[in-house]
């Protein structure tokens, strides 16, 4: 009998208001539900892993702390969940350390603290375990718990995305652009490479700021038929806004053939991949009211209107 249970702990957000709200969506998502492979209880999955930490298995606490934190075969608990991998985490086990960090930077089952979130992070990311090292980056980078500190989120950032943690590389590029717009060129250009290792990753956000980059010669030669190339990847991925950026230029003609319908559906694809604006802009579309000029201001312009809506 085999237990799976997966724990994914994702981040916060940049200082644009679009990233804070993703990080929010993000960080509430302490673990996912345990599930079973042939026919396991998970009350009885729950009861061993018990048994089993009490004994000292400190991966056994942590998998039950996932359990109370997600409500699958034990009552939902933030307390008990928060409490377990605090335990866990106190004979070393780094992937409670940085689960038990995240409860203290979202206040999940315990006071809110992030100092202390950013010392545990910073402890997990010391003894490898780089999940922990990309939350630390994005600490630093929002000088949550800590006095910001673009150039050290870069680093931490990039070494988490060369060790393939999921977002990193993203998230890497995102810190690369800010450091650019501070006049670091060579930071423009890891911008670029970050965000093609992540849409290469499969991150949809990291292949629309790479067509946005074209249309805005960020980093990259301005190319419309680029920026269409890589805004296409974005959106079949489900990223919306780069499903509502290609739509709109579609909408209107900008830079590109008009084709009005191929835009309504991609406006449409942006609404259905949660995108409020796409919406809103596939109903103008559809009752021609105003429409046009709508789509317009959807496009980015040379000034980076978009650059950074990023994960």
């Amino acid at each position: 009998m085999r237990l799976l249970l997966v724990v994914l702990a994702l981040v916060v957000a940049t200082g644009c208001k679009g990233k804070r709200a993703a990080a929010k969506r993000d960080d509430a998502a302490i673990g996912s539900a345990a599930t079973s492979d042939g026919g396991v209880d998970p009350k009885e999955a729950a009861a061993r892993l018990d048994k089993q930490c009490v004994a000292g298995d400190l991966e056994a606490c942590r998998n039950l702390a996932v359990m109370y934190a997600e409500g699958v075969g034990v009552p939902a608990d933030a307390r008990r969940a928060t409490a377990l991998f605090n335990q866990a985490c106190s004979g070393g086990n780094q992937s409670a350390c940085n689960s038990l960090a995240l409860a203290l930077a979202e206040g999940l089952g315990i006071d809110k603290d992030p100092a202390r979130a950013v010392e545990l992070y910073q402890k997990a990311c010391d003894a490898k375990f780089l999940l922990a090292c990309r939350n630390l980056g994005l600490m630093l980078r929002d000088g949550r718990g800590v006095t910001v500190d673009l150039p050290r989120a870069a680093k931490i950032l990039a070494d988490a995305c060369t060790g393939k943690v999921p977002f990193a590389c993203t998230n890497a590029g995102d810190v690369d652009s800010m450091l650019a717009a501070k006049g670091d060129a060579a930071a423009a250009r890891n911008a670029i490479a970050h965000y093609q290792e992540g849409c290469e990753g499969g991150d949809p956000t990291a292949c629309r700021q790479i067509g946005v980059a074209y249309l805005e010669a960020r980093g990259l030669p301005r190319s419309t038929s680029a920026a269409v190339i890589w805004l296409e990847r974005g959106c079949v991925g489900s990223d919306g806004l780069a499903c509502r950026i290609l739509g709109s230029m579609m909408m209107v003609g900008k830079g590109i053939t008009q084709d009005r319908a191929r835009g309504q559906a991609l406006l449409e694809r942006g609404c259905a991949a949660k995108d409020d604006e796409s919406c809103r802009l596939a109903k103008l579309g559809g009752s021609g009211s105003g429409s046009s000029a709508a789509a317009a201001a959807a496009v980015p312009s040379p000034a980076g209107s978009a650059a950074g809506s990023g994960r």
